[in-house]
């Protein structure tokens, strides 16, 4: 699939044509990718859309497949092409069309998904069926911040690659190794490390809980929490003390704290 992106009609143009029409076979691609998880799933494509993630990924040393460029930006050309990644130059309202952002940045890279073999030991956020995409992403954010080394989502998750998920991770996606329909039960029957399942009572308080070394951390879906078949793999159960009359908290709030948790605890010991 990405031969044939490359490889389109269309798109095979010298690299400062302006394309400019929406039906051209590149956006028609970069519309679907941006739209249906299937085609990304299909293509192995993602898009990132904006400034700050494509540096993220160019930083990172990740492909990039082709780099569109905002035709009111082609001041900007030399930069980009500087990049190693084939540019091209897309009218204004053309590439507006296809982003789903609200104030389009006028620079989108499609990207390869990396792939990822999982652990079977280090340090590994484990996501069960969380549904929302800025949740997600907000997750794998915290957790690139605090230097795990991957990021498990089950079936039942968003999906990472999503605008949404790629937006609220903020450049997590560089750094962090994500496993996206991960099959759960397999890899943390595998796993040599301690399982910790955070789940929202009657488990142990989360600063009596040594999270140091390596530990995955289990989080559960907004509502229906950790399914029965993680919570089966859990070596132990941890919750956050609330104090407060609240009754739970927002799994990526949940996730961060007990996150930090393990880095402070890791830097104490250190």
């Amino acid at each position: 699939m990405l031969r044939t992106l490359l490889e389109s009609d269309g798109v095979c143009c010298a690299p400062m044509e302006t394309v400019r029409s929406r039906r051209n076979p590149l956006l028609q691609q970069v519309r679907a990718l941006f739209e249906h998880a299937r085609e990304r799933r299909r293509s192995g494509l993602a898009v990132l859309d904006g400034e700050h993630l494509v540096q993220d990924w160019l930083a990172a040393q990740q492909p990039v497949a082709r780099l569109l460029l905002a035709a009111s930006r082609a001041a900007e050309a030399g930069r980009w092409r500087g990049a190693g990644a084939d540019l091209v130059l897309v009218d204004d309202d053309c590439l507006a069309a296809v982003s789903p952002a609200a104030t389009p940045a006028g620079l989108l890279a499609v990207v390869p998904v990396p792939a990822c073999h999982p652990l079977t030991q280090g340090s590994v956020l484990v996501l069960d069926a969380v549904q929302d995409p800025g949740n997600v992403g907000a997750l794998l954010r915290v957790a690139a911040a605090c230097g795990l080394d991957q990021a498990w989502l089950g079936p039942g998750c968003a999906d990472a690659w999503s605008w949404k998920a790629l937006r609220a991770g903020q450049g997590a996606h560089a750094a962090l190794p994500v496993w996206q329909g991960a099959d759960l039960t397999q890899a943390l029957d595998a796993y040599t490390g301690r399982v910790a399942a955070l789940v929202p009572r009657e488990g142990l308080p989360l600063f009596d809980a040594d999270l140091r070394g390596d530990v995955a951390l289990l989080l559960g879906g907004e509502g229906a929490g950790l399914g029965a078949a993680a919570l089966q793999r859990a070596d132990v159960r941890i919750t956050i003390p609330m104090p407060g009359r609240a009754e739970s908290l927002n799994v990526a709030m949940a996730g961060a704290i007990a996150l930090y948790e393990r880095v402070r605890q890791s830097s104490a010991s250190d």
